[in-house]
């Protein structure tokens, strides 16, 4: 299977797993007509989204005193808010996601047969975690929408409303309503798909150029190759910045979620809800591991240009031609995915150090819910 999969269909799926979050930029040639309808459905998915956590916040009002759906509305009210602030963000950075999405496309569909072997490469590396998530996320959306049909609940999630919903049309237009928001949402999730097939694909190109920059032989291709370094530290800052704020909020996110998942599975509640929490914090989890991999990895690969002029036989170049490989040598900067004071650097080490204070977290819950008992 994953022999079959090449880039232009690795992005198709990602584009489609993504396509009800609004996200995915239009083409540069989009007519004028496309682009209103386009900013009216991001908008539009707004608004609707902002009607279902009204309609959470009332929930959690009504039923302040029951820990239970107070905490089931805080985590879908979180994930829900993930659906406008994505939105608001992809729509700022519109002009930004143009950009890198059409260099991507246009860099795939020129690509040598050394590039495409890279990029089969870093397929088959990561297909199947990818698809799975991805599978996996869409399935429970659909858990979630058919939940009222085996449990005693009218709709999908336990909102409430000021008004009547007995009534069978204005039950229908909700349930319709929670369950477009609800596969909105999914598709969101899914929206780190989309960042890691950038990070990956601009690892790739740091890879691709590595393997050039063994290749030179004068300082013309020297200097070919600088330019083109350049340019792809640019195109990788772009990306980064992109997404930089978007993988803020899911850090925030999934800090948030699993303290309160670690207080309901530390408390006298039932199983159903404490596997319930499980499946949210397995999510978030994944969620920032989606992005931390090929932040990692594009990390090295952006390094790993300076260090392949090693590979050259630069003892057989001129004196000229050495000095201006030492001074790209010099230059070892890498790429990383950072918020300054917050995150340091987005990577592997990190992610260990994160799980690492969340069972901290677990533990210093577990030490004051048990004080509290006594």
């Amino acid at each position: 299977m994953t022999k079959q999969l090449t880039p232009e269909k690795v992005i198709d799926i990602v584009w489609f797993g993504v396509v009800l979050s609004f996200c995915w930029p239009l083409p540069s040639s989009s007519s004028m007509a496309r682009i209103v309808l386009y900013r009216i459905m991001q908008i539009c998915s707004v608004i609707s989204a902002c009607t279902v956590l009204l309609a959470l916040m009332y929930s959690i009002y009504l039923h302040s005193e029951d820990i239970l759906i107070v905490s089931e509305c805080v985590c879908l009210f979180i994930g829900i808010s993930q659906l406008v602030i994505q939105t608001t963000i992809c729509m700022i950075n519109h002009d930004s996601l143009q950009y890198v999405v059409e260099e991507m496309l246009n860099c795939v569909k020129e690509a040598q047969q050394y590039e495409k072997e890279i990029y089969n490469k870093l397929i088959a590396k990561s297909s199947i975690f990818f698809g799975s998530s991805m599978v996996c996320v869409y399935m429970t959306s659909t858990a979630f929408l058919i939940g009222p049909i085996f449990m005693p609940v009218p709709f999908p999630c336990d909102a409430e409303y000021p008004f009547r919903v007995n009534d069978t049309p204005v039950h229908v237009i909700i349930y319709v309503q929670q369950s477009i928001v609800s596969y909105q949402c999914a598709a969101h999730m899914c929206l780190s798909m989309f960042g890691a097939l950038l990070l990956w694909f601009t690892a790739a190109r740091f890879e691709c150029l590595a393997i050039e920059m063994r290749q030179i032989t004068n300082t013309n291709m020297l200097i070919v190759c600088v330019k083109k370094q350049l340019h792809l530290k640019r195109y990788a800052e772009e990306v980064v910045g992109i997404f930089r704020f978007i993988v803020l909020y899911a850090v925030g996110v999934s800090t948030f979620i699993l303290t309160l998942c670690g207080i309901i599975l530390l408390m006298d509640t039932p199983l159903i809800v404490k596997i319930q929490f499980i499946v949210v914090s397995f999510t978030v989890l994944t969620e920032i591991y989606i992005y931390t991999w090929p932040a990692d990895y594009m990390k090295d690969m952006s390094i790993r240009i300076s260090w392949s002029a090693y590979d050259i036989s630069w003892y057989k170049q001129t004196l000229k031609m050495q000095k201006d490989l030492l001074n790209v040598l010099i230059y070892q900067k890498p790429i990383t995915l950072s918020v300054r004071c917050i995150i340091p650097e987005l990577s592997l080490r990190y992610y260990c150090s994160y799980l690492s204070n969340v069972f901290s977290i677990f533990t210093a819950l577990r030490v004051v819910i048990e004080n509290d008992s006594e």
